[in-house]
């Protein structure tokens, strides 16, 4: 077994290490909790199930294709989309239920880190939404049917975002676009310029906001998607989907090496912190702080960071881990989940 976890340390202060559980490949994907397991994946498409309380494994499924996208629960099973094929696992022994194949993308360990992310699953009511290289697809959620199949300009990186009756995608070749969700069809579509668009777009009142690799963060109108403020980051990308909590947008720089809050207004600049590496995950927010996990995208087996930056700016705390944190952080009770490349998930205590 895939199988390597410390002790439970008792008394742990913010950013230490309290387990960690190995897979043998780079964790670029979210880990899930759920039922009481933390489900896990690697970048070679193994998937594991390890009990919540004492972190032994319960399952594991071996898939085809690169996973660097967290599963989406549906029921008593587990949507979990590698590069090759769509899956449906089921949480309790990780068989698999069902699988589609929505156009084989192949096998991306040759990929470049930043490229090497794909769109995760989404569960809304009884749709689940998938978006495979080029085209956002619906399926019913329990048999994985076909039910609408909305084509797009180029890849979809960015996982889908459900707004009131509306999805919104946005893709590589730089277009935006909301679709309904019950039937596909599009509500507006807009192509502000051809880069890269790899961020989620979330949302704030009537803005939808997103990060692009022209080196911006933007806010359109959900409305229309016709745009409302942009921040320049001068030459950087913006790689990591920004996280709305409350009225401010924060989010993550890649080559400015900064956290950054922005008024979700008008976009205007309220502080930014230093991190010293690459931002590719989203920030998270956690009592009063914002939590943001990096690494170094250009040599990313080297050591990585969690830092905690008050909601006033100013940074809390600062803990180095192994190896670069490149896959999607979550929080669970007092501990962050985050995965590494050097294979394995640490629990990393948050106070």
């Amino acid at each position: 077994m895939w199988l390597a976890c410390l002790p439970m340390l008792a008394h742990a202060a913010p950013g230490d290490i309290r387990w960690q559980l190995a897979t043998g490949a780079p964790v670029r994907a979210a880990p899930l909790r759920v039922d009481g397991l933390i489900v896990v994946g690697n970048f070679k498409g193994l998937v594991q199930a390890y009990a919540a309380s004492d972190r032994k494994l319960r399952w594991q499924a071996q898939l085809k294709g690169s996973l660097s996208s967290q599963p989406a629960r549906s029921g008593d099973a587990l949507i979990v989309q590698t590069s090759r094929q769509l899956y449906a696992l089921s949480s309790r022994d990780g068989r698999v239920l069902w699988q589609r194949d929505l156009g084989d993308q192949g096998d991306w360990s040759g990929f470049k880190l930043w490229d090497s992310y794909q769109a995760g699953p989404v569960v809304h009511g009884d749709t689940l939404l998938v978006a495979f290289g080029n085209a956002l697809h619906a399926l019913d959620a329990q048999s994985g049917q076909s039910r609408w199949r909305y084509a797009t300009s180029d890849r979809i990186m960015a996982t889908p975002t459900v707004a009131g009756t509306q999805v919104l995608i946005a893709d590589a070749g730089g277009q935006l676009a909301a679709v309904h969700l019950a039937d596909g069809k599009p509500a507006w579509q807009q192509q502000p310029n051809r880069d890269t668009i790899q961020t989620a777009i979330v949302t704030w009142q009537q803005l939808g906001i997103y990060g692009s690799r022209d080196a911006a963060v933007h806010a359109v109108d959900l409305a229309s998607g016709k745009p409302r403020w942009r921040v320049s980051h001068g030459t950087d990308w913006v790689v990591a989907t920004p996280l709305v909590h409350g009225n401010t947008v924060y989010v993550g720089s890649s080559d400015g090496l900064f956290l950054q809050a922005l008024a979700a207004k008008d976009g205007k600049e309220l502080w930014r912190v230093n991190t010293g590496q690459n931002a590719f995950t989203a920030p998270l927010a956690y009592n009063g702080q914002i939590v943001v996990a990096t690494g170094d995208a250009y040599r990313p087996e080297t050591p990585g960071k969690v830092s905690a930056v008050g909601e006033d700016g100013k940074l809390r705390w600062q803990a180095t881990l192994p190896a670069g944190l490149f896959g999607q952080p979550v929080i669970d009770g007092d501990t962050l989940l985050a995965g590494a490349e050097d294979g394995k998930l640490y629990g990393v205590a948050l106070r």
